[in-house]
């Protein structure tokens, strides 16, 4: 992977079968309605779609994956399967890029082909692909250049663009072309189609498919070349245009192909076959049209979005490789949707959503788009109902958010320890929601939305807890962030987290009573909120223990978790290249001394102002020693508590270490898709770290405190937008400027 002088192209210099499976992931492409993994239009040889085999839900961390070489991805966020083990799954569409070329009875492949000349290009700043190469066929006909390009409308949004151009170098040969829609595809080795049909109208061929959800997808594909005549081939679960045509050097033959996908849950009104048809002809302007229209709104948003890096154009290029999938994978317009785990660049996670949401993707959203910001946050007020039946399910009251949620808001992790015991995700909620609302006052949110949630979720809390022998609280069979501790006793991150659940709860009723006397009253009707009931918030909240060692004076990650066995990490640990989880049990894990991230940094990082730095970095030099990094959330939560506490050493290790991660195609981190939390927290690093710039949570203005840059880097410059203004941030080796602009 190369990168250009202006630091914003991410260049594969040549075609490795080991690494095309990465490439697919890291190259995705999306406009919020449809992401594409940048699998090769032609496919490769041996690399099935359609394998049916079993698959059970794993850790992630230590899972191997399928499909080795290639797999395709074709999603729609809002379109989700029933898998027989995984439960509620995000569904991998027919796949409508397929283009491919023969001569003779060699079918062009990127492996087993004669190829020269390949590079492959991904422009971040306007989210097209270019693929060049020259073939040269295996009969010795002729010599073919060929240069792909390809890009998702950020206009218009069902629309995928295709144009590739075949330039003959040398030589004559008889060209064969298929260009088509292929059904024949599975999600984690299962079949969510219960319905496939094909059809064409007049020149526009079509593929509908319905799920095992009840849903209906349609894809759309119209293909332009002058030169050459197409038929229509049309099959059950494929249906494609084949032409062919005598070609010989000297000529260029162009071809455009148009692709829209819609779906019976698009926010659009109208049947789909009459819709399809309007939005593929809507697409009938030029290859150039398309694209300027389409570029138009990327510079944009890369105009509030963009962290600019000098003195180091590596990390250039990988922040805003990071910027990148965050603008792609985020759909402003649909609060029924968040963003997955993996960014919707792969299955690994089933387009599910965790506690990335709140915590680490949607401080970027609240600086750079509260209206995206906004509209996760009201996901989570769209999927409370299912939030508060999660509740009941455990025998408590108000709402209980899952640790995996999707299109409907129940839990969806089938392993007990993380459904049962990752209970923090829903203090996290009200973390964000307090967040959002601190940073930009948007009152309409909080009296309509969420103080709802705040209440609704602190009732869940006075449930949850147990009442101990000093008339104090507890909570018992915790899992904090931390994976490998799995029934702690008073995590500190969870404890605190959930003391600003029940703080804010007060705290938004006093607000609607003050703003809004009328949303006050409704609410405290509809929820039946009675006094007591905010006194015992307040209690808890009071009583709550964040566990301290006051002897060594830093923050414990847990009330029993010193009392927990020792473990040779080192000794066990025998190939850094794979997880340490690989070399350890997971009940060994759950009894000794070992972190897959340290929980007590991770509430240093969000609560900053109320420890000093004396006890931050103690925690730090405690808790870093044991922490193997499994999580690809730790090392940039390193980094940042890091810059904090003047340790230029682990700054610029773990700054390398999180732009490492997805960034560097030897690690091979993308290529079961983005781990776009890592995206979002790297930002954060910019903000909060290397500006020292604390959020809106902790301060009421934009200011510096102390600023840090990594090794080589000479400035940094990023903007904020801080309830209803804009800031320039401009980060030099001994000072931070800030200007209103």
């Amino acid at each position: 992977m190369n990168k250009d002088f202006n630091n914003w192209i991410i260049t594969e210099e040549s075609f490795n079968i080991d690494k095309s499976k990465y490439y697919e992931g890291a190259f995705c492409q999306g406009n919020g309605y449809l992401d594409v993994r940048a699998s090769f239009e032609e496919g490769l040889k041996g690399a099935s779609q359609g394998d049916i085999y079993e698959r059970s839900f794993k850790s992630v961390t230590t899972e191997i994956q399928r499909n080795p070489i290639s797999k395709w991805g074709t999603y729609v966020p809002t379109i989700m399967g029933s898998h027989p083990a995984l439960n509620e799954v995000i569904i991998n569409l027919p796949y409508f890029m397929g283009f491919s070329f023969s001569i003779g009875d060699e079918n062009l492949d990127m492996e087993l082909s004669n190829i020269a000349h390949y590079k492959r290009k991904l422009n971040l700043k306007d989210g097209t692909i270019i693929r060049e190469f020259i073939w040269m066929p295996k009969d010795g006909s002729c010599k073919i250049k060929f240069t792909y390009e390809r890009f998702a409308s950020m206009k218009q949004k069902h629309l995928f663009v295709q144009r590739i151009e075949a330039e003959v170098l040398e030589g004559s040969a008889r060209l064969y072309v298929e260009a088509g829609i292929d059904g024949n595809v599975t999600t984690n080795g299962y079949n969510h189609f219960t319905e496939m049909t094909t059809s064409a109208i007049s020149d526009i061929i079509s593929l509908t498919c319905k799920t095992d959800m009840g849903n209906s997808v349609m894809e759309l594909c119209t293909l332009r070349c002058s030169d050459i005549d197409f038929d229509i081939v049309k099959y059950e679960k494929n249906i494609s245009y084949k032409g062919e045509k005598l070609i010989k050097a000297g000529e260029s033959y162009v071809f455009e192909k148009h692709s829209v996908i819609l779906t019976d849950r698009d926010l659009e009104p109208g049947d789909l076959k009459g819709r399809g048809l309007n939005l593929i002809k809507s697409s009938n302007l030029s290859f150039e049209e398309l694209y300027e229209e389409h570029r138009n709104i990327w510079y944009e948003k890369w105009d509030i979005s963009d962290v600019k890096i000098e003195g180091n154009h590596r990390d250039q290029l990988s922040m805003r490789f990071s910027i990148y999938h965050l603008l792609r994978s985020n759909n402003e317009e649909d609060s029924r949707m968040a963003i997955c785990a993996k960014g919707f660049a792969g299955e690994a996670y089933y387009g599910r959503y965790f506690w990335d949401t709140e915590i680490f993707l949607l401080p970027f959203y609240i600086y750079t788009n509260p209206k995206a910001a906004r509209s996760l946050l009201l996901y989570r007020y769209n999927t409370l109902e299912g939030a508060k039946e999660n509740a009941e399910r455990y025998n408590c009251k108000g709402a209980r958010y899952p640790w995996q949620s999707a299109i409907r808001g129940d839990e969806q992790c089938s392993l007990w320890e993380y459904a049962d015991n990752e209970v923090h995700i829903t203090a996290d909620i009200a973390y964000g929601i307090w967040h959002y609302f601190s940073a930009t006052k948007d009152y309409d949110f909080l009296l309509n939305y969420g103080a709802e949630i705040l209440i609704e979720t602190a009732r869940f809390w006075c449930d949850r807890v147990d009442k101990n022998k000093a008339d104090g609280f507890d909570l018992i069979n915790v899992m904090g962030p931390d994976e490998y501790s799995a029934m702690t006793r008073n995590n500190s991150f969870t404890n605190r987290m959930v003391k600003l659940n029940l703080e804010k709860a007060i705290e938004s009723l006093e607000i609607m009573k003050n703003k809004d006397s009328a949303a006050y009253e409704k609410l405290w009707n509809k929820l039946s909120i009675s006094k007591q009931e905010l006194e015992l918030f307040s209690e808890i909240a009071e009583k709550l223990p964040i566990p301290m060692n006051k002897e060594k004076n830093y923050i414990l990650q847990s009330e029993d978790f010193e009392q927990y066995a020792d473990i040779d990490i080192k000794g066990l640990w025998k190939d850094k290249t794979r997880p340490f989880g690989f070399f350890a049990t997971q009940e060994k894990l759950y009894r000794s001394k070992c972190l897959k991230q340290a929980d007590a940094l991770a509430l240093a990082m969000l609560f900053k102002k109320e420890f000093t730095t004396e006890q931050i970095t103690n925690t730090y030099e405690h808790y870093e020693p044991i922490t193997t990094h499994d999580s690809s959330l730790s090392p940039v939560n390193h980094a940042i508590v890091a810059s904090w506490i003047g340790n230029k050493e682990h700054l610029d290790k773990f700054t390398s270490y999180a732009f490492d991660l997805d960034f560097n195609e030897n690690l091979g981190g993308a290529e079961e898709g983005i781990h776009i939390a890592n995206c979002g927290c790297l930002w954060q690093l910019m903000m909060t770290g290397i500006a020292g710039i604390d959020t809106a949570m902790n301060e009421a203005q934009v200011k510096s405190t102390k600023a840090n840059l990594p090794k080589e880097w000479t400035k940094v410059e990023l903007k904020l937008m801080w309830r209803g203004k804009t800031y320039k941030i401009e980060v030099m080796k001994d000072k931070t400027e800030i200007y209103e602009l």
